[in-house]
């Protein structure tokens, strides 16, 4: 990537706030100017930086006709813009001491190309690098020589090849095989189906090489898995484009790679473990100051925490096992405590807010009751009352309910809706997808008509008429509620008041999308449902913020659903056992993972299955076919028909995995059942099991590995949702912690959720203790805590134009 020239918009923008923003400081305009700059960059830029290019972009388009104090208010965010973009991508002289915020162009050894190569693993600054930790060690105190190696042993040797190598075999089977010695023992190292392996190193070159030792003919083997260069052998070769560029020198590079405990870092293409070993150990020994940590001194020693600089030392470059663990908790504590101030000042501010309305809770509980055609939980009616605690608070509320399929969140949802109706406000539901909307749309229509109130949806394939009509009408008339889709916080619908906002399927939005559907209306009430129970550590991190309600209790009438684990052979039994019940009267679902052929035989689409087994194994039967890519009406007409009882069977994507009840519905067949997540997977069999028939889950796959087959089996052992989250959790991680990445939360790059869970506890006590004590963070101890919240702030308001 070629180094972007930001002395151009800068001293322009400077030059206008000077000359009072009246558009005079660059010939053509000033918008004009940016835009081209900001254009001209994107290509070159990588991902997370070409979305911030194009915001500045689109944020001077209206300059000329703003009035001036809006201009003023621009140019001064673009310059915060510019000067964070230089401090983050731009190199220039090096300062007298490099500090963790300057880029990485200033260390040794990297130029434009190698800075590109870094951004590419998301390192823009020294910072960056200090916390970019080992994924894993290799303990590399005392090597092997290969003498002493058995047949078949596993083990990390130092070789020196004594000439180049040549390739065994045909392609598909072919071995690359180098001689070498480890000084003491002649041996030749082994690389399948690497054949460029053969030529790569010249004589004399030194390498690491981990791997297995065999015995072959009476000669010594070592099949080679993991390379690592320690020095080059005949005439020093430099990379094209890097002439200009010093590499660390080849002892550093020993002395870090053999003879200690060694970390493995994550790589990109163009980076080699022993380079950034050795550059990450250059940035500790130049960054001056390292970085304190965020945690209060005092907090630190209470919780007996290493310093941070001694443990940014350790983690990366670890003396022994225990200090690497002291190093691990004290990274982990660090990220985990950031991130809970942020979370408790957020919620703290929530319940300072005073724009909220007060609305009816507990006085309309019993009426609300009275009107459900069944008796609530005790978990719904505990959570009923959490609700009314906080529609009677003349604060805003942030609440997020979760809990097992079939528990309930829609009742207790449509409680909250009808608190603002009858104040005579305003409440909407916002579901995902369409289907979802118009399920929610029915089931809540009857209800609150019994109470007396009026219920509407609002969707994207509404026509424009109707939708136009329907945005007159919430702009004047309040005492309702109205349900729908992202339709719903789109610029053009505006509410005459609205007081509550649930969001339905929380996690399929994103954390500005929730913003700004509650942003339209002041003080605004806002409850966040998820059908997927969330692991405590996820709910303590991602919503940290929320008050947390748990649905953990389901009808007393709901059995579970039997789930059985099924291989190709056993394909026709599965059919055999959905045509039993439907001969039984009862109805079946048969979930595939893609809508359409995509041409392979291998995964199972549902257009496809559809016409297979209407004319084959389920001929005589009726079948419907249900996905999102039907416009609503006919999605619509095929579930009146399944509800209803006119289809047996509904061949279906993803589709039915939320909103979707059909107490008569008693199997599911999933197809590639290994192509979804337990998450997804526990829901869809919650679509069965909500009549008083037995059900059954049958899971079809091709799976053969012991991992994929050793997931699916959770499902098989149990039916709790928040066992299966956990399992989900642990197996594939937290992701973004949903959607945490746009919502200005600091990143883990530590902490593990699970692992260190009594940590997270930990740190959130801690967190809340300290800003109930000292809400504005003053004081020397916490001034790095408060100038790391300020920087996270000002990040995302520089950007946020």
């Amino acid at each position: 990537m070629t180094r972007p020239n930001l002395t151009i918009p800068v001293k322009p923008t400077e030059l206008e706030l000077k000359l009072g923003c009246e558009d005079r400081a660059v010939e053509g305009g000033y918008a004009a100017m940016i835009r081209t700059w900001a254009e001209d960059q994107i290509p070159r830029a990588d991902p997370d930086l070409a979305r911030r290019l194009e915001r500045l972009a689109a944020a001077v388009v209206e300059y000329g006709r703003m009035p001036v104090p809006q201009r003023r208010e621009v140019c001064e965010k673009v310059l915060r813009a510019l000067e964070l973009y230089r401090k983050r991508y731009r190199s220039g002289q090096p300062p007298d001491k490099l500090t963790a915020d300057h880029g990485l162009g200033f260390l040794r050894g990297v130029g434009p190309r190698r800075a590109q190569t870094l951004r590419n693993l998301g390192l823009h600054t020294v910072g960056d690098l200090l916390r970019h930790y080992p994924v894993r060690y290799d303990d590399r105190r005392v090597l092997p020589l290969a003498a002493s190696l058995e047949h078949r042993q596993s083990a990390t040797l130092i070789v020196t090849v004594t000439e180049l190598g040549h390739v065994v075999g045909r392609r598909g089977r072919a071995m690359a095989q180098v001689p070498a010695t480890d000084g003491a023992t002649d041996l030749t190292l082994v690389w399948y189906n690497q054949q460029y392996r053969a030529q790569q190193f010249e004589p004399g070159t030194v390498l690491v090489v981990s791997g297995q030792a065999t015995l072959y003919r009476g000669q010594l083997r070592f099949i080679v898995a993991q390379t690592e260069m320690l020095s080059r052998g005949g005439e020093a070769q430099e990379e094209e484009g890097e002439t200009q560029e010093q590499t660390p020198q080849d002892s550093d590079e020993q002395r870090l790679s053999v003879g200690r405990i060694v970390p493995m870092y994550r790589l990109t293409r163009g980076v080699s473990q022993g380079w950034l070993r050795g550059l990450v150990a250059e940035a500790l020994e130049a960054c001056d100051p390292l970085p304190e940590g965020v945690v209060p001194a005092s907090l630190a020693e209470a919780r007996g925490l290493m310093p941070l600089p001694e443990a940014l030392r350790q983690v990366h470059f670890p003396t022994d096992d225990t200090l690497r663990k002291a190093a691990h908790a004290r990274i982990a504590y660090e990220e985990l405590f950031e991130l809970q101030v942020v979370l408790a000042r957020r919620k703290t501010s929530l319940t300072q807010d005073s724009g909220s309305a007060s609305l009816p809770g507990h006085a309309l509980m019993a009426e609300f009751i009275a009107a459900l055609p069944f008796a609530p939980t005790g978990a719904q009616l505990r959570v009923l009352a959490e609700i009314a605690g906080d529609l009677e608070r003349p604060t805003a509320a942030n609440r997020l309910i979760h809990g097992d399929v079939g528990s309930g969140k829609t009742v207790v949802a449509a409680f909250a809706l009808m608190s603002a109706a009858r104040a005579g406000k305003q409440g909407a539901l916002m579901a995902p997808t369409e289907l979802l909307a118009e399920q929610h749309y029915k089931t809540l229509r009857e209800p609150l008509q019994r109470l007396g109130i009026p219920c509407r949806l609002l969707t994207g394939s509404m026509t424009e008429d109707s939708k136009r009509r329907l945005r007159e009408h919430l702009e004047v008339t309040g005492g309702e509620v109205v349900v729908g889709t992202h339709a719903l916080f789109q610029e053009a619908v505006r509410f005459r008041d609205l007081a509550v906002a649930v969001v339905d399927e929380q996690h399929r939005f994103g954390v500005r999308q929730r913003a700004e559907l509650s942003g339209k209306g002041d003080g605004c009430k806002v409850f966040v449902m998820s059908a997927t129970p969330i692991p405590r550590t996820l709910a303590l991190t991602a919503y940290g913020d929320f008050d947390v309600s748990v649905l953990d209790e389901l009808p007393p009438n709901r059995k579970p659903v039997l789930t059985v684990l099924a291989w190709g052979k056993e394909r026709l039994q599965a059919y055999e056992t959905v045509a039993a019940r439907v001969a039984a009267g009862q109805q079946a679902y048969l979930v595939c993972p893609l809508v359409e052929d995509g041409g392979s035989n291998d995964v199972a689409a549902a257009e496809r299955e559809f016409h297979r087994l209407q004319e084959g194994h389920f001929a005589g039967l009726r079948l419907g076919l249900l996905h999102g890519r039907k416009d609503s009406a006919e999605r619509e007409e095929t579930m009146r028909k399944f509800r209803e009882g006119e289809l047996d069977i509904l061949v279906a994507t993803t589709v039915i995995e939320v909103g979707v009840d059909v107490p008569n519905a008693t199997v599911m067949l999933v197809e590639n059942a290994e192509r979804f997540g337990l998450a997804q997977l526990h829901q869809l069999r919650g679509r069965i099991g909500r009549g008083t028939e037995e059900s059954i889950c049958i899971l079809l796959t091709r799976a053969s590995a012991p991992d994929v087959v050793d997931r699916l089996r959770v499902l098989e052992r149990t039916t709790d949702g928040f066992e299966v989250a956990e399992e989900d959790l642990r197996r594939r991680g937290p992701g973004e912690l949903a959607g945490t990445r746009q919502s200005g939360l600091p990143d883990l790059r530590m902490a593990d959720l699970i692992a260190d869970t009594p940590t997270l506890v930990q740190a959130r006590e801690d967190a809340f203790t300290l800003l109930e004590a000292n809400p504005s963070l003053s004081g020397d101890d916490t001034r790095a805590l408060r100038e790391a919240l300020e920087r996270l702030e000002q990040e995302e308001t520089d950007w946020a134009i």
